[in-house]
């Protein structure tokens, strides 16, 4: 949404943004695009003649969309209007997946750019190799992350059914968004719905590695294209050369090996890479371009983000919004740190994280640090008992696996400890979806 409203105030279309709260790095994108933001709903916020887009955590009740209705002010989806927008008249390329949505779409759009083709994007997140997170572009292609959650609350379709593909990148399937979906199986629909979106002359790139992406794209009328590290993918990945986890060589179809440098940590980063490479390939990209351009390729805000490395403290800012994720993120950290004392600080928030649903696979994936600071769940008063993370049961579990556990309600409380207990050359792992209550900038500024 931040992306977007950016876009529209540099085309000279005047917008307002409201929220609960505003918080980094949007937040600051906001102020740096001069894009008015008001704390609070009010419907005096609305002006007369406004077109109204409405995000998909708002529901009735409202004040400012109950104003728009009484009004009969006119009311869109955010989905809807990226899609009239922005790819009414574009090659669509949409990156899904649980994971590394917005990461692929980042590099995607970085080569393309480089190459010179001037690609349109759009990313939910601040990229640090594209000059803004949304942009039009002059060229054919519009890179875009498409996930499964739901439009609007009057249209409970995924968004990415909206997004017009002629191309897709599917990264790993796995269950995700509690909150609307039961099971796996309800998501693997929304997937095999998009699937059947594509023209016959598209292109999917997916992760042959994932069992049940191979199964998805079985119902694909156009040309798939696996990548992975199993020997019966069409591009592979042969990762962890001499030792070096951010080297791999990639495989290609006939056999000839490239060597590939990744400009961010970790297994899953290179695959991230090998899968854009692969559609870049697709679009007409020649893969030393593309091998080229991720090199030094900086990343996104917020996902595995160093904020801050020193003698005293070495930080990492991590999304974080499913245990994969969680487990992935901790792995990477542990084989870059390998001598150092890993803390992990999570902050339960996301729809699937404040739910029970993933308590073991949580409990596997935050075993992998030392010491463990769990803050918050949020909104746990909005979720049923015995629905919810039972944050108690996990401090025990991991407690009975001879992790040093603690549980905070403050950020507060939790800047005191770390304090009062680092000896220095720690590696903190932070982890949320969210603000954390401001814990990223009191950590950086923290004196030890």
């Amino acid at each position: 949404m931040a992306a977007v409203a950016a876009e529209l105030q540099r085309a000279r279309i005047s917008v307002t943004g409201s929220d609960k709260a505003f918080y980094p790095p949007m937040s600051n994108f906001l102020k740096q695009q001069s894009v008015p933001t008001l704390q609070g709903f009010r419907p005096d916020n609305i002006p007369d003649k406004s077109l109204i887009v409405v995000g998909n955590s708002v529901s009735r009740g409202n004040p400012e969309l109950e104003h728009g209705l009484n009004k009969r002010l006119p009311l869109i989806s955010l989905p809807e209007l990226i899609a009239n927008r922005y790819l009414a008249h574009k090659s669509s390329v949409v990156v899904t997946g649980t994971h590394g949505k917005t990461t692929t779409t980042t590099m995607l759009a970085h080569i393309l750019r480089v190459d010179h083709r001037e690609p349109g994007w759009m990313i939910g997140g601040i990229p640090a190799d594209l000059p803004v997170p949304c942009h039009f572009g002059t060229g054919d292609e519009f890179v875009i992350e498409g996930d499964e959650y739901d439009i609007v609350y009057w249209d409970k379709r995924p968004k990415f059914l909206l997004y017009r593909p002629r191309y897709a990148i599917i990264n790993s399937v796995e269950f995700d968004h509690a909150d609307i979906y039961d099971n796996i199986e309800a998501i693997e629909l929304q997937f095999r719905r998009f699937v059947r979106l594509l023209p016959e002359n598209g292109v999917i790139v997916a992760i042959g590695d994932n069992t049940l992406v191979k199964e998805i794209c079985e119902d694909a009328p156009c040309i798939v294209i696996t990548v992975g590290v199993g020997n019966d993918n069409d591009w592979r990945l042969e990762h962890d050369i001499d030792g070096n986890m951010d080297v791999a060589l990639i495989v290609d179809p006939q056999g000839n090996k490239w060597e590939f440098f990744s400009g961010l940590p970790g297994k899953h980063n290179l695959m991230n890479g090998l899968a854009a490479t692969v559609m870049a390939i697709n679009l007409g990209v020649k893969i030393e371009t593309a091998l080229s351009a991720l090199k030094d390729f900086k990343g996104v805000a917020r996902r595995l983000e160093t904020v801050r490395h020193d003698s005293k403290l070495t930080i990492y800012d991590d999304f974080a919004h499913h245990p994969t994720a969680i487990a992935t993120t901790l792995e990477t950290v542990v084989r870059r740190h390998p001598d150092q004392q890993i803390w992990a600080l999570l902050e339960p928030r996301s729809n699937t994280m404040v739910r029970n649903h993933f308590t073991q696979a949580l409990i596997d994936g935050l075993k992998l640090a030392d010491v463990i600071l769990i803050g918050k769940v949020h909104r746990s008063d909005s979720i049923p008992l015995e629905l919810r993370l039972d944050r108690k049961l996990l401090v025990e579990s991991l407690k009975k696996l001879g992790k040093q556990v603690l549980v905070f309600d403050m950020a507060d409380s939790m800047i005191s400890y770390i304090q009062e207990n680092v000896l220095g050359g720690e590696v903190l792992v932070m982890m949320s979806n969210g603000s954390f209550d401001g814990l990223r900038g009191k950590l950086t500024e923290l004196k030890l």
